[in-house]
C-alpha cells in the first residue's frame, strides 16, 4: 500500500502545476491548504447557482469555521487555456472523510443573493418599481459591509421601464424569495458576471436584463454537436433534443379597479407555430385567469403583464435539452449550434440559442499516482480522474435566442396573507381622523420597525402606508354607513383574494388604551353588559354623540343624544345614566330635551295628541276624537250665531271654523293611508293639540294668540276669564256680546265691586233698550247730563234744555211736594267732554325683482279684502306705489296689470 509520504510529493506538484482542469482559491487562505477533487454545480436564469467542491488537504485539524463566509472561486480551464471563474461566498464546510494525514472537505459556494434566504423580514414599500425595491434591500445590505459586500455586486441592465407600484407588502419572507417573486413578476431574468483570476478577492456580480440580446456569448461561442470523443480538441454536443409541449394559445387576465368601478381585462395570443393538428388542438385551450384587484396599474399595465403570461407559455411550449462536454456555456450566455443534421441550412441567428439553465459536473485532473493512492487511502472507487483526461460534463436548457427571458410562473406566486392582521390607524401628527375623498385610512402594522423603513413607514404617521379601503355594511352611491377609524385605534386587516398587497380594513377592536364606550360618560363594563349602541367622540374636543339601547329587564330604554346642549330624546323606561349596572327613575314614556333651542317643524301639519292608541295601534294622525269636538263646537257656533242674528246682533262667521274643520277631516289625503295618490284637500300645514282631560298652558311672562283671519273660541259649557288686574278687550269696528238664556234669569251682568263703570259712545249714541224695565238704582245720586234732555212716556213729555223746561201731557199732571219754591232764574252748564282719536294705517308698497332691484313704472292696483279698488296706477322709479291713508287696518291685495 502506499505510504503518505509517497503521495506528499505528488499533492504538492498538484498545486505547482498551472493547467489543472479546476483551481479553486479562498480569500485569506493559502493555496495549497484546499486541493480541489471534483466539482458540482446547478445555475438558471431564475434562481442562483450554487456550487460543491470536494477538496483535499493536508490540515486534517482545519476548523471548518474558519472558511464559513469566505469568497471563493472555482475556475474550469476552457479548451483555448484561458479559464472560466465561478465565485461566491463558502455558505456551508462538512469533513467527509479523514486518514490522519489528509483530509476530505466539501465546500458549499453560493451567491450573496441566494444567502438572503437566510434573512427573513416583513416590511412595506411605497410608490417604488422593483427594480427600485432590490435596490432599497440590495443596499441596506451593502450598508453593512463586509465580507458580504465585498463579494457582491449587482448592475440594472434592464431596457425597459417598469412602473411604480403603490404597496408591495414583504411579509414573513426572506429577502432572497421576496425580490426572486418580484423579478419573476415583472419578467426579470438575473445572470451572473464573475471577476477573473487577477482579482484580489473573488468578486461576483448579480445582473438585472430584461433583453435576450443583452446576454454575452458562452465562452466557447460556436459548438459543435458531435458524438463524444477523446481526440476531439474543442467541446462539443453529444446530445441535443428539440421538445414541443402543448399550452394555451391566449391568456387573458381580468382585474376589478374600484376607483372607475370598472372590470378591465388584457388579451394575448400565442406566437408560436404548432402545425396543423397543434394549432387545431391549442386554439380551444386558453387560459382566462381572474387577478386580484387593481393587478396593474392602468390597463397598458395589465396588457404588458398578460403579454408575460402568454411568453411564458409560449417559451415552455419550445425549448431544447442538450448535454456534452462544453466548459465555456453558462446560464444567461448564447452559443452557436454547428453541425447538427436538424438544423443544416438555417441560417446563423436561427442556429444561436440562449442557455436558461444547466447542470454541471468537473473532475479535476491530477497526477496519475495521486489519484490511484488517493483512492486506496480513502476507500474511493475514484478519486479524481487520471492525468490526461478532462472529465467535463453538462446538461441543459436553451431557447433560440429571440426568445423572451421569463422566470416561469413557480418563482412569481406570491405567499398566501395568513388571515386576520392586526394594525394601528395612524395620520399626520395632531390629526385625529386622517382620509380621503373615498374615506380611506392608513394603517401601520405592529410588526412594522424602524430599522426597515428609515424614510418612513414604521413612525406611527401618514407615511406608515398606502391608502387603505375601510369595509362597511352599507355602501352606495353617496350614501351607506360611514365610521371612519380614527387615529390611534386598532384595527383588523384582511386581504382580497389572500394577497398580501391588497389590504383592506374591515373591523376595530378594543384594547388597553381603547376601552368600550361609557355611554353618558358613566360605567364600564362588564357591570354596564346590557347596554349596546354608538358612541361618537367630538372631532379634537371631549364632546360627543351617543345613539344607545339599554336592555335592562324590565328597564328598556333608547337615547339618541349630543353632548352640545344635552339635547336627548329618551325613550322608554327613563334612567339616569347607570353606573355599575344601575341608575336611578326619572319617568316613562319619551322626552325630547336641550339646554338650546328647540323647534319641531312639519310642512304638512303637526298633531299633538294625548288620546290613546295603545300598543302602537291605528294611524299615525289618528284624530277621530278631535274631529267630533270640532264638529261640536261648530255646531255650537253655527245654532247661536242664528240665534243671534233673530236678535239683530251681528252674525258670528263660522267658515273659519268649517274650514278649518275640513282640513283637519282631509288630512290624512295624499297621504299612504289613503293610498298615496295627490290630493290639494290633504296635507295642510295646520297644527292640532287635543287632550281628553284637558290642555293646560302656563307661563309667569306673556300669552300671546294672534291670528290674521279670525280667533275661534267656543265651549259647550263655560268660558272662564280672570284677570288678577285689567281685562281690555280692543276692536277696531265692534264689539259685539250675546247671551242667550231663558226668561227671568240675569242673562248678561257687568258688576264693578270697586271703582266706577264708565259707558261712552265717542262719536254717537248709546242706546240701552229694554223688552221690559229699565231699571237704574243709584244708591246716592242719579245725574244724567246732556244739553238736551227728552223724557217720554205714553203721552206725557218732559224736555229740559236751553235754560228751559217743558212739560207736557195728554192728561192730569199732577205735582205733588211738602212746599213748592219758585224763585228767579237758575240753571247748569254741561260737564265733562270726550276724548277724540284718529288711528292711522295709511301704507304705501314698494315692488322689487329676487334681487333687490325696483320695478320701476309697473302698472298695479291695489284692492281691499273685499275686492274693492283702493288705487291704480304705476310704480315710481323706486318702484313704490301711492300712499294709500286708512283708518282702520285691512287687507291688501297687489295685483299686476297689463300694459
Amino acid at each position: 500500500m502506499t505510504s503518505l509520504s509517497d503521495l506528499l510529493p505528488s499533492y504538492g506538484s498538484a498545486f505547482r502545476q498551472t493547467h489543472r482542469l479546476i483551481t479553486l482559491s479562498v480569500s485569506g487562505l493559502e493555496a495549497e491548504k484546499l486541493l480541489p477533487l471534483e466539482v458540482s454545480g446547478t445555475e438558471s436564469l431564475e434562481t442562483d447557482y450554487r456550487i460543491q467542491v470536494t477538496c483535499l488537504s493536508p490540515d486534517t485539524q482545519m476548523e471548518l469555521k474558519q472558511l464559513v463566509g469566505r469568497a471563493a472561486q472555482v475556475s474550469v480551464l476552457l479548451p483555448e487555456g484561458a479559464y472560466q471563474p465561478r465565485s461566491g461566498l463558502i455558505s456551508q464546510v462538512g469533513l467527509i472523510g479523514s486518514d490522519g494525514g489528509f483530509a476530505r472537505y466539501q465546500l458549499v459556494i453560493e451567491s450573496g443573493f441566494s444567502l438572503l434566504t437566510h434573512r427573513t423580514n416583513s416590511r412595506i414599500f411605497q410608490d417604488q418599481s422593483v427594480p427600485e425595491i432590490l435596490d432599497t434591500v440590495l443596499g441596506e445590505h451593502r450598508a453593512q459591509g463586509g465580507p458580504w459586500a465585498t463579494a457582491f455586486h449587482w448592475q440594472n441592465r434592464l431596457s425597459k421601464t417598469y412602473p411604480p407600484r403603490s404597496y408591495c407588502l414583504q411579509y414573513q419572507e426572506s429577502d432572497y424569495t421576496f425580490l426572486r417573486r418580484l423579478l419573476a413578476e415583472e419578467g426579470i431574468a438575473t445572470r451572473y458576471e464573475f471577476q477573473g483570476e487577477e482579482a484580489d478577492s473573488p468578486a461576483h456580480t448579480l445582473v438585472l436584463f430584461d433583453d435576450p440580446y443583452d446576454a454575452p456569448a458562452a465562452g466557447q461561442q460556436a459548438i459543435r454537436y458531435h458524438r463524444d470523443d477523446a481526440t476531439e480538441e474543442d467541446d462539443t454536443l453529444t446530445t441535443w433534443d428539440g421538445v414541443r409541449r402543448v399550452r394555451s394559445s391566449q391568456s387573458t387576465l381580468a382585474t376589478y379597479d374600484y376607483k372607475p368601478v370598472a372590470p378591465l381585462q388584457g388579451e394575448s395570443g400565442t406566437r408560436i407555430d404548432q402545425g396543423e393538428m397543434g394549432n387545431a388542438l391549442e386554439s380551444q385551450l386558453t387560459a382566462y385567469t381572474p387577478l386580484t384587484h387593481y393587478y396593474g396599474s392602468d390597463t397598458d399595465d395589465l396588457s404588458r403583464y398578460t403579454q408575460l403570461r402568454q411568453d411564458r407559455l409560449d417559451r415552455e411550449a419550445k425549448d431544447y435539452e442538450g448535454a456534452g462536454n462544453a466548459r465555456g456555456m453558462a446560464a444567461g450566455t448564447w452559443f452557436q449550434l454547428e453541425d447538427h443534421p436538424r438544423h443544416e441550412g438555417q441560417d446563423a441567428d436561427s442556429r444561436r440559442f440562449l442557455v436558461r439553465s444547466l447542470d454541471w459536473q468537473a473532475q479535476n485532473n491530477l497526477p496519475a499516482d495521486l489519484t490511484q493512492g488517493l483512492a486506496q487511502l480513502l476507500g474511493q472507487d475514484k478519486a479524481a480522474s487520471p492525468e490526461g483526461q478532462a472529465p467535463y460534463h453538462v446538461r441543459f436548457n436553451a431557447v433560440r435566442r429571440d426568445t423572451p427571458v421569463l422566470p416561469g410562473f413557480a418563482s412569481a406566486v406570491k405567499p398566501t396573507a395568513p388571515g386576520l392582521q392586526s394594525a394601528t390607524v395612524v395620520g399626520p401628527a395632531g390629526e385625529e381622523i386622517h382620509t380621503d375623498d373615498l374615506g380611506r385610512i392608513k394603517v401601520q402594522f405592529h410588526w412594522a420597525r424602524n430599522q426597515d423603513h428609515p424614510n418612513g413607514g414604521a413612525a406611527l404617521d401618514d407615511r406608515s402606508s398606502c391608502w387603505i379601503r375601510v369595509s362597511t355594511p352599507w355602501a352606495g352611491s353617496q350614501w351607506g354607513n360611514q365610521f371612519l377609524p380614527r387615529v390611534g385605534q386598532e384595527v383588523l386587516v384582511d386581504f382580497l383574494e389572500g394577497d398580501i398587497d391588497r389590504p383592506i380594513v374591515t373591523g376595530a377592536v378594543y384594547n388597553g388604551r381603547h376601552r368600550p364606550p361609557d355611554y353618558s360618560g358613566l360605567g364600564s363594563l362588564p357591570a354596564n353588559r346590557t347596554l349596546a349602541g354608538i358612541k361618537t367622540k367630538e372631532y379634537k374636543g371631549g364632546g360627543y354623540n351617543e345613539l344607545l339601547f339599554d336592555d335592562s329587564t324590565g328597564q328598556i330604554r333608547a337615547k339618541l343624544s349630543s353632548e352640545h346642549g344635552k339635547t336627548q330624546l329618551n325613550q322608554g323606561y327613563l334612567i339616569h345614566p347607570r353606573s355599575e349596572g344601575k341608575g336611578d327613575p326619572r319617568g316613562e314614556g319619551f322626552e325630547l330635551r336641550t339646554d338650546k333651542a328647540g323647534a319641531l317643524r312639519a310642512a304638512q301639519g303637526l298633531l299633538l295628541s294625548t288620546n290613546a292608541r295603545i300598543n302602537a295601534s291605528g294611524n299615525q294622525l289618528d284624530r277621530a276624537e278631535l274631529i267630533g269636538i270640532l264638529k261640536i263646537l261648530e255646531s255650537l257656533h253655527k245654532s247661536l250665531s242664528e240665534t243671534a242674528k233673530s236678535h239683530q246682533v251681528d252674525e258670528t262667521d263660522i267658515q273659519p271654523l268649517a274650514r278649518l274643520r275640513e282640513h283637519v277631516e282631509n288630512w290624512e289625503k295624499s297621504s299612504n293611508t289613503a293610498g298615496g295618490k295627490p290630493d290639494a284637500k290633504g296635507g295642510k300645514p295646520i297644527m292640532a293639540l287635543t287632550a281628553p282631560e284637558g290642555l293646560v298652558v302656563g307661563t309667569s311672562a306673556n300669552i300671546n294668540i294672534a291670528a290674521e283671519n279670525h280667533i275661534d273660541v267656543a265651549s259647550n259649557q263655560n268660558i272662564q276669564m280672570s284677570a288678577g288686574r285689567r281685562w281690555l278687550v280692543r276692536a277696531a269696528e265692534s264689539v259685539s256680546l250675546f247671551a242667550h238664556q231663558t226668561a227671568n234669569t240675569i242673562a248678561m251682568r257687568l258688576i264693578a265691586a270697586g271703582g266706577k263703570i264708565l259707558v261712552q259712545a265717542h262719536s254717537n249714541n248709546v242706546e240701552v233698550t229694554a223688552a221690559k224695565k229699565i231699571i237704574l238704582t243709584g244708591l246716592e245720586e242719579i245725574s244724567l247730563n246732556a244739553p238736551k234732555i227728552h223724557l217720554v212716556a205714553n203721552g206725557a213729555q218732559i224736555t229740559l234744555g236751553g235754560g228751559s223746561l217743558t212739560t207736557q201731557c195728554s192728561g192730569t199732571h199732577t205735582q205733588m211736594a211738602g212746599h213748592h219754591n219758585l224763585t228767579g232764574p237758575g240753571g247748569g252748564a254741561v260737564s265733562g267732554s270726550l276724548p277724540a282719536s284718529q288711528a292711522s294705517y295709511d301704507e304705501k308698497f314698494r315692488l322689487h325683482f329676487p334681487n333687490g332691484d325696483p320695478m320701476a313704472n309697473l302698472p298695479v292696483e291695489v284692492r281691499d279684502g273685499k275686492g274693492k279698488v283702493l288705487w291704480s296706477g304705476k310704480t315710481d322709479g323706486d318702484g313704490y306705489t301711492e300712499l294709500l291713508k286708512k283708518d282702520l287696518p285691512e287687507d291688501a291685495r297687489i295685483k299686476f296689470k297689463k300694459g
